[in-house]
């Protein structure tokens, strides 16, 4: 549920600012008609198609979390409906890479007075497009893991989802954000070497990053690297730590994300693009909270499990429809109670 409110909050501003003053779709006469094959028409498209499934599944979350209720062809609607962000995610990458194709001159990437290149001009679009893929990753995986998630506790297989299953998953998203800070890291230190300076007050963007000070990049890339390292590392059983140490880490980098990378690079901008910072606060959550979450579960369950290990070997009742609720334990309580009575009323006899 926690995932899906972030999908749900993630595309508003894209949303909101394609038809607002400045946007694409915006003339004092009313919307005007945009060519179907550009890429603002197609992020749009991604943006609405996220928010519908981030709506859909925040109710989801809650009847599951709330209600203790779920059904399989929800759950599988959703991990269709979630592939739709790649729409999106792809329009950003293709706007990327033909602004990387543009001279230095026309660039719309790096500010003129900085003096940049063909080179650094690529250089800046190529890292839009691998960041728009790590980030993508990221989220959209994430919420898709958790659905799936859900729908095997729905279908009556919880056990499938055992200590040795997190294991490998943890091994793709602490990739993940090993590459998405290797990528802020490169980035930060490529306009610190080419434009000679921390402070950039006009800032170079791209896709969704807003280099306005290189040493916030350049130090919070390093973090989100550290920690995906010492993920990777921890699955294969080196550099072990206390319980929730690896946690209390990424909840730092989570904090560092939203207070250096989100709110003060754009801060220290300009207030006209303060409406990025709640999607770049909903579009990074996945990258911190998935190896927290896969970490967790990977050192608190057991590699295996023995079929009895829930107590109920059929999670659903064989329809696709989850409920399991406290009356049905009393239930089985009675049942065992009465036949411990009979047993004991036999003995005696």
């Amino acid at each position: 549920m926690l995932l899906s409110f972030a999908a749900l909050i993630n595309p508003l501003a894209g949303i909101v600012s394609a038809f607002g003053p400045n946007g694409p779709f915006y003339s004092e006469s009313g919307p005007f008609y945009t060519d179907p094959s550009s890429n603002e028409v197609w992020i749009l498209v991604g943006n609405f198609c996220v928010f519908i499934w981030g709506t859909i599944g925040v109710l989801t979350g809650y009847m599951a979390c709330v209600h203790d209720w779920s059904h399989k062809w929800l759950n599988i609607f959703m991990m269709y409906a979630i592939q739709t962000a790649w729409i999106g995610y792809i329009a950003g990458m293709s706007a990327a890479g033909q602004g990387g194709r543009l001279s230095a001159r026309d660039n719309v990437f790096i500010p003129l007075s900085y003096l940049p290149n063909d080179t650094d001009v690529r250089f800046v679009g190529a890292m839009g497009i691998l960041g728009i893929m790590a980030y993508g990753f990221a989220f959209a995986g994430s919420v898709a893991f958790m659905v799936w998630l859900l729908h095997a506790y729905t279908v009556g297989s919880p056990e499938t989802r055992s200590g040795d299953y997190f294991k490998g998953r943890m091994i793709f998203y602490c990739g993940v954000l090993a590459w998405a800070g290797f990528i802020m890291f490169i980035l930060g230190c490529w306009c610190r070497a080419r434009f000679g300076k921390n402070e950039l007050l006009v800032p170079v963007s791209v896709a969704m990053w807003t280099v306005s000070r290189t040493g916030i990049f350049i130090f919070t890339g390093m973090v989100q690297m550290f920690n995906g390292f010492w993920g990777l590392f921890r699955v294969y059983g080196l550099f072990e730590t206390k319980p929730n140490f690896y946690q209390y880490s990424l909840a730092f980098q989570w904090l560092l994300v939203l207070c250096f990378q989100d709110i003060m690079s754009l801060a220290l901008v300009t207030p006209f693009m303060a409406h990025h910072a709640p999607s770049l606060a909903a579009f990074s959550l996945g990258l911190s909270l998935m190896p927290a979450f896969l970490d967790h579960k990977r050192t608190s369950l057991p590699a295996t499990f023995p079929a009895d290990y829930y107590g109920v070997p059929d999670g659903g009742d064989g329809d696709g429809e989850g409920s399991h609720h406290k009356g049905d334990d009393i239930e089985i309580a009675k049942e065992a109670a009465v036949v411990e009575e009979a047993v004991d009323y036999e003995k005696s006899d």
